[in-house]
């Protein structure tokens, strides 16, 4: 896939004004990564309140650190560093033996990553990277992130076990408005259309009173992590062996993020990149070790944001470190972006990851830059038709028997979006 026009490239550095707001919406768009964490490692560790709390400071920290020396130091790619799901599972596996064994195992993973990237020694595994490899890569983060978006894009939750007809009908309104201005309107309002669309989702929760500021009103304005550090780490061999495993499987995900990337910016000293950014993963789990929170990876959706918003300077992904280390320590301001409901965030990852579908389609094909309007007009049918067909069944019982009949269909409902962004919504200009 050749390298795509941006408003920003991968070394350009937006003016301040603009580089808070392209650093506010990466900030936004990884807002369910740290609560689902914390939520997650708070079960795991029985935690009360305020040790989720003191979590959330402590991963916003690490968060933040990782993608300022990543963007920086590291990588130096516009991809976004998060916590990683496989060292998560292997914490609730590991919960029984404690945090300090946890940060143990983190510490020799980590510096096994250290190693890899110092002494170069992936590079002999890079060649299994082909573009068929990379591309399926990219289409796999797409699709297989789908069972874990459907529920908040139609309101699945304990009061409605079906979903809400509102709900879906607000997130479809959300994915059409960021892709429609991203496709029609150029210039800034472009590379800022994730944010507009969580804008005008906020907006319609607010109306429909789904929105809640109980959490938000009772933050305090400062306040330290306590504790500030984690536990002193031990080092027992089931958790040394466990997460030394559990890191090649993020060895792996940050090369794949890493190459995905590549075809989407610029593949100039890739291998270098690579050696780079596995390095530095290593040295974020010992960061993360000393800190007592689940280590960083290097996230594969950042390529759908990027591609979308038209925004591939890493420096933006910098700004959003800094934000993240700064809100730490401001605990309301996180509290206030937090109630932002995650219907709003799912939705405008859909359409993201909708346009990283069809780049890893163009990858396979070799068909290099694909035309702007492709992304939509086949990425977001394609992500529609698939997400319809795994919706649970009752959730169509809020529609008439005749319309439920053609909305429950994947297939036709894929077609139908299909025709009518080809012909309407994404028509060529002129």
């Amino acid at each position: 896939m050749a390298q795509e026009t941006f408003l920003f490239g991968l070394d350009e550095k937006p003016p301040l004004g603009k580089s808070l707001i392209y650093g506010l919406q990466w900030v936004i768009v990884s807002i369910p990564n740290v609560v689902v964490f914390s939520t997650l490692f708070g079960a795991a560790l029985h935690l009360d309140s305020a040790g989720v709390i003191s979590f959330s400071q402590r991963f916003l920290i690490v968060t933040g650190l990782m993608n300022i020396l990543q963007t920086l130091k590291g990588h130096r790619y516009p991809v976004q560093e998060g916590g990683s799901t496989a060292l998560l599972i292997s914490f609730i596996v590991l919960a029984p033996y404690g945090l300090s064994s946890m940060e143990g195992g983190m510490i020799c993973g980590g510096l096994l990553l250290v190693a890899v990237g110092q002494f170069k020694w992936f590079n002999w595994f890079s060649r299994f990277f082909t573009p068929n490899v990379v591309g399926v890569i990219l289409m796999l983060v797409a699709l297989t992130l789908l069972p874990i978006l459907y529920p908040m894009l139609i309101g699945i939750d304990r009061v409605h076990p079906y979903g809400s007809l509102d709900v879906a009908g607000i997130s479809l309104l959300i994915i059409l408005f960021v892709a429609l201005l991203s496709h029609w309107v150029g210039g800034f309002v472009q590379t800022v259309s994730m944010l507009a669309g969580i804008g005008l989702g906020f907006i319609l929760f607010l109306f429909k009173g789904g929105v809640s500021w109980a959490v938000a009103s009772d933050s305090s304005w400062f306040a330290l992590p306590s504790p500030f550090l984690g536990e002193w780490p031990t080092f027992s061999l089931p958790s040394i062996l466990s997460i030394l495993l559990t890191y090649l499987a993020v060895m792996v995900n940050t090369v794949g993020s890493i190459q995905g990337m590549s075809e989407v910016v610029e593949k100039e000293g890739l291998e270098a990149r690579m050696n780079r950014g596995i390095g530095m993963t290593g040295w974020g789990g010992v960061a993360a070790a000393c800190f007592g929170v689940v280590g960083m990876v290097s996230h594969s959706t950042s390529a759908g944001v990027v591609l979308v918003t038209r925004v591939a300077s890493r420096y933006a992904l910098t700004v959003c470190g800094a934000l993240m280390i700064a809100v730490a320590f401001i605990p309301k301001v996180w509290a206030f972006l937090t109630v932002i409901p995650s219907s709003v965030i799912a939705a405008v990852l859909f359409v993201a990851l909708a346009s990283q579908l069809m780049a890893g389609i163009s990858v396979i094909a070799g068909k290099g830059k694909l035309d702007r309007r492709e992304f939509f007009c086949a990425g977001l049918p394609l992500m529609v038709g698939a997400v319809v067909s795994i919706l649970p069944k009752p959730f169509f019982q809020f529609f008439p028997s005749v319309v439920a009949s053609l909305v429950s269909n994947g297939l036709v409902m894929g077609i139908l979006f299909s025709l009518l962004s080809e012909h309407l919504l994404f028509r060529k200009r002129g």
